[in-house]
């Protein structure tokens, strides 16, 4: 057990050490202002910087995302056309055309027709069914198309075999770098 005096003169001394504790001046002096501010400026950059390089990041992804889905859903629709067709009309054997011509088992969706056509903006592929034709477009107005190729390679007395080529690039009359994306697709398909 601690006597009683010894208890005492640790409250004294701790009522002196708080005495000149409390006896400083309080405030903040500019250098440590300036430097809160740099530290803060520090944190608020590096913070703002990501948030713009994720939204950037994101609308990237959103436009990649677009031309991969639509070039995908084209390409399966093509290639799904020509597996169900009777015939094809255009292009010849061994040659390569902008366009195709196919005859299906429905005469009254013949000819199909794929083809591009400009919408007044951008180039869009297309279909034309039937006759009188009715268009449907295969691809939305936030892609464009560059190039479009079938190539009819069919062996003398097999089937008819088409190779499909084609690009497509994200619409951006903006110019913003981040949209800035195109993506060349590539199948072939074969009459049954």
């Amino acid at each position: 057990m601690m006597p009683y005096g010894t208890i005492l003169r640790g409250i004294i001394n701790m009522k002196e050490f708080f005495t000149i504790f409390n006896n400083k001046k309080s405030g903040v002096t500019l250098i440590e202002l300036l430097l809160y501010i740099a530290i803060f400026s520090i944190v608020i950059t590096a913070v703002v910087s990501v948030a713009i390089s994720a939204t950037a990041q994101r609308v990237r992804n959103n436009a990649v995302a677009e031309v991969d889905y639509q070039g995908e859903a084209v390409m399966s629709y093509i290639t799904q056309t020509i597996r169900n067709s009777q015939s094809v009309n255009t292009p010849l054997a061994n040659n390569s055309a902008g366009s195709l011509s196919v005859n299906g088992l429905n005469a009254t969706n013949n000819p199909a027709v794929f083809d591009t056509v400009n919408d007044g903006l951008r180039q869009r592929i297309r279909v034309r069914e039937g006759s009188p034709p009715t268009d449907n477009f295969l691809t939305n107005n936030r892609v464009t198309v560059t190039s479009i190729n079938f190539t009819n390679s069919t062996i003398v007395g097999g089937r008819d075999s088409i190779k499909i080529q084609f690009t497509l690039q994200y619409y951006n009359p903006s110019g913003r770098p981040e949209l800035n994306y195109q993506k060349t697709f590539y199948s072939g398909a074969t009459l049954r």
